[in-house]
Order: C-alpha cells, then structure tokens, then sequence
C-alpha cells in the first residue's frame, strides 16, 4: 500500500505539472474580466481578448506566411488548425508553444520594450509569432504516434536545437540574438549553456542553437535537416519515436559529436580570426572597480559624480536582483537600497536628491505592469510614481520638479512628463501604430529630447525631438542600432552603445559639430552606463564602461575619454564566414501587411470545446500475488488553463470490486480564485500511527478555493487564502498489524464533512539549494478545520494549527533555522486525526501548489524519541544549526535519481503536550526534549527536488552518553510549507 500510495502521488504531481500551460501559469493570476474571441483562418484559430479587438488583422498574415513557407522548408502538413493565443494582460516579452499532440501557442502581446532584448528591423507580432510556430512545426515534425509519451524513452528534440531551429527558419542572424552570446563563449573556451553560473546561459542556449543549424544546413543541405527530422525508429516493432542524437547517426557520419566537434572548430577559427583584428579588453588601461554582485544590468552616475546606482546580480545560484547605492569616493561605501524585479533603466533627479527607476509589479486586476519607482537619497524611503500606467525608462525632466517616462500604450511608447510637485502628468509626444520608444534623455543646451525610436518600418534611430515645434531629427542610419545615450557633464557630447558591430561598442557623438566618433573596438563589446567630469582626483573626464572577456563575470572600468581608435577592415575568409548568411530556400517577409480578408470568420470563444489531451497511459503494478493489476492515468487542459481535468487509478486483477481505486481532479481558472472539484476512492494520508504505517480508504468528494492575495505579495514574498470543503467515508487499512496498547485508540471509519480554511505568508529568496539549505527566509501558515454531524455524518471537531519558521544568517553561509508550531483539537475528532508527536518520520515534501487529497501527513517528532503521543493541545519548536558541506554529491542512477548538496545539521527539538496519552503509559502534560546531529541531502526523483537525511538524536538528558541512542532516516522537507 504504501508503494501504490507513492507513485500515485508523483503520477499526480507529475500531471499537474504537466497541466500547468496556460498565461496564469507564468504570471499567477486568472483574469475573468477578459472576454476571448476567435478568428479563423485557413489555418489557424487565433484567439484574442475582445479588448484588443484587430489584432487578429495583423495576426493573420504572419501565420498565413509563415505557415506556406515552413511547411515547404520542413515538408510539414497538419491535420487540424493551429492554435494562437494572445493577451496583453501582463508586459511579458515572451510567448512560448506546448508539444502536446495538437501543439498550441500563447504569446504576449501590446508591448513596448521589447526592441530592448532585440536588434535587426522586424517588430514584435512578425518574430514572435513566427519563431513560435517554427517550434510547433518542429514539434510536428518529430511526432510520435505515441504522442508525448515518447518522451519517456527518447529525446526528440534538445532545446538548443528547436531554439536554433525556430530562429534559422524565421529570422537573420544578429547581435542579440547569437553574436555577442557565442563569440564570447568561444573565446572564453566556455560552450557549457547549462553550466549555472553564467547570467548569459539563456542567451548561449539560443546562440549556440541558431549557429549550429545555419553551419548544419550550410555545410550539409536544407535537404539534409528535412531528413534528420523524418527519422524513425520503432520500439517494441510497434511504436514510431524519433530520437536526436539517433536521427544524427543515421544521417551525419560520427553523430552529433563528430558535428559538434567539426562546429566549434570552424568557430574557433573564425571568431579568433576577427579577435585577431579587434581590441581586448585590457586595451582599455583602467583599473576594475569593485562593485557589488558578479553580473551588472545596468548603472547610473548622479549629476554631481558622487554616488553611483548599481543594479547586480550576486550569482546565478542566487538569482537575486538588487539595487546598490556606491558612493564615489575613496570610502567605497555601498548601501542595498532595493531588490526584486528592477528594470535595467536607472536614472536620476535632476538635483540628485532622488533614483529612479522602474519595476514589474503587479497592477490592475493583478496584471504585471511596470511602473516608476523613485528612492530618496536623503530620507531612504521608496515611493511609486506611476500606477498601472504600464512605464519605463524614467529620466530627469527640464526642471529640478519633473521626471519623464515612456508610457506603453497599446504597444505604442509615447513620451510623458510628470511634475512632483502637483502630480500633473503631460505628453511629450503623439506616436501612434507600431512605433516603441527607449531611453529618452533630456539635452538641455539642446532643449529637446533624445529617444531611441523604432519606428513602424523597422527603422531604429537616436532621434532629437523639440517639444515646443513637434520636430524631429535623426542623428544616425537606422542599420547602426545605436541605443541607450549617456549625456557629458558639460552637456555638448552624448555617449552610445551600438551594436552595429554584432556585438554593443560604444561611440561618442559632438552635438555642436555632429560629428560621431569610435570609442571602442571590443571584440567581446563594451557599453557605456556613464560620464564623470574631471575632479580633483580624477584629472580628465571618464566614461564608466561595462566589459568582459568572461561569461562568468561582468567587469565595470573607469575609462578616459580621451583615448584614440583606428579600426581596420576585418578580414576572414568567406569560407568561415559564410554559415552566417546562409538562409533556408524559402523566407518569410520581414514585413507583412495586415489583411483581414484572410479571417473567415470571428465567433466568442467556447473554453470547454478547446480541451487539448496532454496525455494518457498505462503501466502495470506489482505489490504481491493478491494485488497486482494496471495502474493508468489521462490528462486534459484548456490552454488559457480555464479548466484542467486529471484521471487515474489503478485496477486490481485479483480482486477489482476491494482493490481497486480511482480519482478525478478538474480545477476551473474561470475566476479570480481556483476553484478545485475532486471525486475519489483512494487510499491518502500515509502516516505512522504508533508502529504501523497507516493509511485510509477514502470515498468522497472536495470542493477547494485558492485565491492569491496582492495584498501581502513582495518580491519573493507570496501569500494565499484556501477553503476547502470535504464530505468523504474513510476506512483505515490493515489496522489489524497495529500494536495493541491501552492507552492508544484504534482508528475508526466514519463519514465525514469539514470546512478547512487557511491563510498564509511566505518569503523566501531564490537560491539552488533551498530545498537542502534554505539562505533566508520567514513565513507563517494559520489554519481552522471544522467538522460537523451534518448530513448523515459521524464527526463533530475543530483543530487549530499555527505553524511558523524564520531563517536567521551566522557565519558565512552557516544558518539558523527556528520552528514553532502550536495545534489545539476539541471535539470527537478520528483517532487517526490525532495531534500530537510520531513514533516516526512522516514523510513530507513541498508540493509546488495544491493536490486534491492529501497523501502524506506532517505531524511532528521530538528527535531522540521513538514515542508515540496523542492529546488535546500540542506546542512544538525546533533550533538548529545549518552547515553546508558539498555543493554536490554529483552522482546519477539511470538518468533518474540525483543526489545533489549535503549539509549537516545541528539541533535541538522540545514539544509539549496538554492532555497526553503516550505509548510508555505516561498521561497528562508531558514534556519531550532532545537533541542530535544529521546529514542532509538534497535528492532528485523524475525531477522532483526533495530533502532526506540520516541522523542521530537522543533525550537531552543523555545527551552525549552512551544511552538511548536513536538512528534514524527520514524525507522530510526542511521547510513547514
């Protein structure tokens, strides 16, 4: 029983896993209020919210385009229309497509920075929607008759590769999406995307992908990849699969290792040769400054040179984003002013006094929208500008009272002033259609404003606008992409980066003479966060430029202006050069003109008639020669995750009608809140009881609410309300193996009905071993079930719980982890419902979110005692002492089970129970310390991250003898919930 009662538990986290697809997946909302239509095509649905109502006008092209000219590059056909989704809810640059048998894509739409994370001149709707379906046909063109379930025995695609493959069908090659990523890589001798600790690992994953297809079809035929991905094997000579590195065997001599090997040589090759030709970085002859964090989004010198904004990243084991304040002197000082997600767009007063900058947070109807922020340097407080206005880039405005921002309004950036003083908000510019705005900066001497603009053609130029006349002039060719601007203390010079070299260097640009002059030749690049005057220890101006030759660390250097260049002509052979150019036979338009005429119809969207099958299978089970059979699971989803059905269960051979058990789980995102349905006859809550391992029969049905709550939401802070009502017959299972004791009840069937309401608190930092060895971090979850006789049931209880724990930092990474829980019981709760300390460990891990039944149970244990004790009213705490000791075991069983961190753990637990009855026949108030020492580590199964360790605890009293020594095991998540 316990075996059936584990796998089920991971066959149904897995399947929630797996269902979890839809926008609310990614941003953590619902959004009833958006009412969903759908356009149809010759070839696609596409759905949109009616608020963006013509949308599916430009849509409908790209796809239409896009669809003629892959099916005939990868001679791929569907049987059924292609699912688009779009929603302008959040300001996430970002979509994603599913692989399940009818693959779908969810892409977010209205957005105004995205020209920030791209160059080259295609917008928005035509990459995106474009490199989306590259990935659905790929998906389309490795199916499996199986469906998803080949992914069990084979690996039919890698993600660099369908990243490659999605951007050689549908894009150019440029800077930002492979060049500056992968020509450092290769000259760092450092290809390892999956390595951990690089910020630019996500980039050299789409690099690394795109490079590898255009030398592949280059070198081998646009044929030839056609052909890779129509390779099939068969397994058990019934199911097709098709498997990459098996696809590679058949179809390139020596596989993809020879491929790969034959790549990075010819990469080496020509990227050294333009290395060669270029400057390193200690061309420079500046010193590095010290600033806090290993990676640098972004920084900003104040007016008068004295503090400097720096925004960092620690690690990439520790993904925490923050704001650093660094005073410019020989001090150093440095204060944390702010984390969480801050935009790489500081800025400051014009005085001063206040940073600026802009965050995504949440907004209306909890929608993440980015708004501007302001710190006073002085008084140290944050305060928001904007609300829900969906703006960026703040920067100083003409006069000591204002800020400008860009404002996205509808994917269209218009430039917005805000006085202070009066909260009067006025519009600088008029854009509208598809033109975005970045980095605007005031040039006083000038009296106009300078903005990156990019425009509905393509065109990306530093514009000049005068606000009094509504004119404009354009200081560069659109092809150099020259971006963010910095502006010379004296006011007559601007600073850039450009990427016009395929990787960003910076040029300075004199406004009186218009003339623009080259500031860096980096190979690896450089870009400009900065201009500082000359002062009395500094005795010429210095620009503060960002450059590194090392994909593990950014570098910042303070560097004299006054520095020549003479940039050659590179020269490398067109033989290894000319992978960069290659282009597939067939190419979609960089642009395409909107055409309704393609929609047939347009009709409201039916969620339930869009239900995609994720997947079903069965597996047979053995637990002895009475109980074996087939256990078998199905899964179904809407993809805006409106509604998500889960089945499964298992059938007894041997005895069907008493053996055989089964559940249906349908969750409904319909609402604000998640609204869960269970129905069930499944054996749940596996716990010792006294010396058994117990677990019930339960019959019945729940009806859940979860629901978020902005009102406690920080970054890295998360708080929810559940309810939960449950009416069910349970039935403990072998209670005849339990041993008999006088003091201790049996457990005992019944019907039952119980409201549960909880609410809870949790922050907690992103860092690779929280589930081992958890850096920071406090939360507190407070909860009252009720059960009633009503409607022919047998219970009549009320159990408090109040669990709580708070992370303290020591020495170095060594932690202190406090615990303290209160549970009070009254009424005739079930025996096996108990409060009070286990005999045992329960098992007990942190499910990412909310299951339908409960399979495991966490009552507590005083370590040092195999005791077990039941009572009216319960107080336990725990301290212990955290010490990391290996970062990894760094050992794998059959590409299944990971053994990772270990630690070890130093503690002491106390708990007291009021009204006890414990096995050793002691009743009353009865008191439990102890105390001991264990090894923890960090396991993964099937990609589940749980903690288990093994230790040696004993009563305080004997502490250090040689007397009532307890070794144990247990898997039990450090952290309560």
């Amino acid at each position: 029983m316990k075996t059936r009662l584990f796998i089920t538990a991971i066959a149904l986290l897995i399947s929630t896993q797996a269902a979890a697809q839809g926008f609310n997946s990614t941003n953590g909302r619902n959004h009833p209020e958006l009412k969903w239509q759908v356009a149809e095509t010759e070839h696609f649905l596409i759905m949109y919210p009616k608020r963006i109502d013509g949308i599916q006008d430009q849509v409908a092209p790209i796809a239409e385009q896009t669809y003629s000219v892959l099916s005939k590059n990868l001679e791929v056909e569907f049987n059924f229309k292609i699912r688009i989704y779009l929603t302008d809810e959040d300001e996430i640059n970002n979509g994603f497509a599913v692989p399940f048998n009818r693959s779908y894509t969810a892409i977010w739409v209205h957005l105004n920075d995205y020209s920030e994370i791209w160059t080259g001149d295609e917008k928005w709707l035509r990459k995106v929607v474009a490199h989306e379906l590259a990935h659905i046909f790929h998906f389309e063109a490795v199916k499996s008759n199986i469906g998803v379930l080949q992914y069990v025995f084979a690996t039919p695609f890698t993600r660099f590769w369908t990243e490659g493959l999605a951007q050689y069908q549908t894009e150019k090659w440029d800077a930002q999406r492979g060049d500056r990523w992968l020509r450092k890589a290769i000259f760092d001798d450092d290809l390892n995307y999956n390595s951990g600790h690089s910020l630019e690992n996500g980039k050299l994953l789409y690099a690394l992908g795109n490079s590898q297809l255009r030398y592949f079809s280059d070198k081998y035929g646009d044929s030839t990849l056609v052909d890779l991905l129509k390779y099939r094997n068969k397994a058990i000579g019934l199911f097709e699969y098709h498997d990459f590195n098996e696809a590679f065997d058949e179809t390139i001599a020596g596989g993809y290792r020879a491929f790969f090997d034959d790549w990075r040589k010819h990469m080496n090759v020509y990227y050294n040769t333009m290395a060669s030709q270029m400057e390193r970085v200690d061309s420079l002859h500046a010193n590095d400054f010290s600033f806090p964090g290993n990676f640098y989004y972004d920084a900003a010198i104040s007016p008068k040179d004295t503090l400097i904004a720096v925004l960092s990243l620690q690690s990439m084991s520790r993904p925490v984003r923050r704001l650093h304040l660094i005073k410019n002197d020989t001090t150093r000082e440095v204060k944390q002013i702010g984390e969480g997600s801050i935009n790489a767009d500081l800025g400051w007063s014009k005085d001063g006094s206040k940073l600026l900058y802009s965050k995504l947070t949440r907004g209306e109807r909890s929608s993440l929208l980015n708004d501007v922020f302001m710190y006073d340097v002085v008084s140290g407080e944050e305060k928001q500008v904007t609300f829900s206005r969906r703006a960026k880039f703040p920067t100083t405005g003409p006069a000591d009272n204002e800020i400008a921002y860009v404002v996205n309004e509808n994917g269209t950036g218009n430039l917005f002033l805000l006085d202070l003083n009066t909260n009067e908000e006025r519009r600088i510019t008029k854009y509208s259609g598809d033109i975005q705005l970045l980095w605007p900066l005031w040039i006083a001497r000038e009296q106009k404003w300078l903005v990156h603009r990019f425009d509905a053609a393509g065109n990306r130029n530093l514009v000049l606008i005068d606000p009094e006349n509504n004119t404009e002039v354009s200081l560069n060719d659109y092809s150099v992409d020259n971006r963010k601007a910095v502006l010379s203390p004296y006011g007559n010079k601007i600073a850039y980066t450009s990427l016009r070299d395929e990787v960003p260097n910076v040029f300075i640009y004199d406004l009186e003479s218009m003339q623009e002059t080259r500031y860096t030749n980096l190979f690896t690049g450089g870009e400009v966060f900065g201009w500082v005057s000359a002062v009395d220890t500094i005795k010429a101006d210095h620009l503060l430029i960002g450059a590194s030759e090392s994909r593990s660390k950014d570098q910042l250097f303070f560097v004299e202006t006054e520095r020549k260049i003479d940039p050659k002509t590179i020269e490398i052979p067109k033989d290894y050069s000319r992978w960069k150019l290659h282009s597939p036979p067939n190419k979609i338009a960089s642009k395409i003109e909107m055409d309704a005429d393609l929609i047939s119809s347009t009709y409201p969207y039916r969620s339930l008639k869009n239900l995609v099958h994720v997947t079903s299978f069965g597996l047979p089970y053995y637990e002895n020669n009475n109980n074996w059979g087939v256990f078998a699971t199905t899964n179904w989803l809407e993809p805006l995750g409106k509604h998500i059905i889960l089945a499964g269960g298992w059938l007894s051979i041997p005895d069907i009608q008493n053996k055989s058990y089964g559940a249906i789980y349908y969750i409904n995102n319909q609402l604000y809140p998640t609204l869960g349905f269970a129905l069930y006859r499944i054996p749940e809550n596996g716990q010792f009881y006294n010396d058994i391992f117990l677990s019930e029969e339960s019959t019945g049905g729940d009806f859940s609410i979860s629901w978020p709550l902005d009102l406690f939401e920080r970054y890295y802070q998360k708080s929810k309300f559940m309810a939960k009502f449950r009416y069910y017959s349970t039935q403990p299972l072998e209670v005849q193996r339990l041993e008999s004791t006088p003091t201790i009840k049996q457990p005992q069937s019944a019907t039952v009905s119980n409201l549960e309401l909880s609410w809870q608190i949790k922050k907690q930092y992103p860092w690779r071993d929280n589930v081992i060895h958890p850096l920071d971090g406090y939360g507190i979850k407070v909860s009252l079930k009720a059960a009633d006789k009503i409607l022919g049931t047998d219970v009549e209880a009320i159990t408090a719980d109040i669990n709580s724990f708070v992370i303290i930092p020591t020495i170095g990474w060594h932690r202190i982890l406090l615990r303290g829980r209160y549970q009070g019981q009254w009424g005739n709760a079930l025996p096996q419902n108990y409060i009070g300390f286990s005999r045992y460990d329960n098992i007990y891990f942190n499910m990412p979110f909310d299951l339908p039944v409960r399979f495991f149970s966490d009552n507590e244990r005083v370590r040092g005692y195999r005791e077990f004790i039941t009572g009216k009213q319960v107080a336990f705490g725990s301290f212990e002492y955290r010490i990391p000791l290996l970062p990894s075991l760094k050992t794998t069983i059959l590409g299944i089970v990971k053994f990772g961190g270990v630690n070890l753990n130093v503690f002491t637990d106390g708990g007291i129970v009021w009204s006890g009855q414990s096995t050793s026949g002691e009743t009353g108030t009865i008191y439990k310390w102890g105390a001991g020492a264990e090894i923890g580590n960090k396991l993964s199964l099937f990609g589940l991250n749980v903690s288990h360790s093994a230790g040696i605890a004993q009563p305080a009293e004997y502490l250090l003898s040689d007397q009532n020594i307890n070794i144990y095991y247990r898997i039990r998540a450090v952290l309560p919930f």
